[in-house]
């Protein structure tokens, strides 16, 4: 398989849910962890991401900014979390949702979904 150019951003504070989800999406997608709002924000800013991927109960909150910023240069923001309720709380558009745990092949899905034309060739 053919990696995508796509970079996603993986927001997660479990070191294991990361590594999971970040073996997922490598053969097609390049990532990079960030596990608190205030370092996915300042990798953010750098440029370069085309997707994030949010657990919305991080240590130190879901920073409003990261949200806004990512709306603002049309990057998709996924929202995961074990608390289905967690999806109305964060601010901003209406975002998919992937309830944990979540199978591989629906983050898959849902990541191919918010990156139409990303998806590598095979």
């Amino acid at each position: 398989m053919v990696q995508s150019s796509a970079h996603i951003l993986v927001v997660e504070d479990d070191t294991l849910v990361a590594e999971v989800v970040a073996e997922a999406l490598e053969p097609t997608y390049r990532t990079t962890h960030a596990e608190t709002c205030a370092a996915a924000l300042a990798r953010f800013r750098k440029g370069g991401i085309d997707a994030i991927l949010l657990d919305c109960t991080l240590p130190d909150g879901v920073d409003p900014a990261l949200l806004a910023e990512a709306d603002a240069a049309g990057v998709a923001v996924v929202v995961m979390s074990g608390h289905p309720d967690m999806a109305e709380r964060v601010a901003g558009a209406k975002r998919p949702f992937l309830l944990k745990p979540f199978l591989l092949d629906a983050l898959l899905e849902t990541v191919e979904r918010v990156l139409p034309g990303q998806a590598a060739a095979v």
